[in-house]
């Protein structure tokens, strides 16, 4: 009997764009940045909270992967919406894994010292239909997709962890 495939949904959680991608076994199925607009901090927690129970409720994942924030690099806000997140996540009775920054970078490239730019370089060549996403990237002056290829790689990480076993 063949094993289960994990689905996984990985969230790179901002106070404005959250990076989102999907994982099912180790395919990457979907993948985006969404820019949560509202005029006050509540209404953007709640537009937060709205648009991943709309995820889950789509896509019915097993298991929830999430940047882990770095205490000195991260507001109280941020930090509040993150713990929000894995609530919701808790309440859907997904698993959680939390990897930090660094943990991805370790896990992508063990030998090399890479940035947030080479990361994204090396998951477009990992999975090519993020190519579009990474060239939009490299022409702009702002990073947008950036939180985009983060959440690739929770998803691909915590894929690997949960798909071996």
């Amino acid at each position: 009997m063949p094993k289960k495939l994990y689905k996984i949904l990985a969230i790179n959680p901002g106070s404005r764009y959250i990076g989102v991608a999907l994982f099912h076994g180790y395919a990457l199925r979907d993948w985006r940045v969404k820019n949560i607009r509202a005029s006050c901090q509540n209404q953007r927690l709640i537009k937060t909270k709205e648009f991943i129970t709309s995820l889950i409720d789509r896509y019915k994942p097993d298991a929830l992967a999430i940047k882990a924030l770095h205490p000195s690099r991260t507001s109280q806000n941020l930090s509040r919406l993150a713990r929000q997140i894995q609530l919701l996540a808790r309440s859907k009775r997904l698993k959680i894994r939390r990897y930090s920054i660094r943990d991805l970078k370790k896990f992508l490239s063990a030998t090399e010292r890479i940035n947030k730019a080479r990361l994204a370089e090396i998951l477009a060549d990992k999975y090519p239909g993020l190519l579009h996403e990474l060239r939009k990237e490299q022409n702009s002056r702002n990073p947008y997709h950036i939180r985009m290829f983060e959440a690739v790689a929770l998803g691909a990480v915590c894929s690997q962890q949960l798909n071996k076993n």
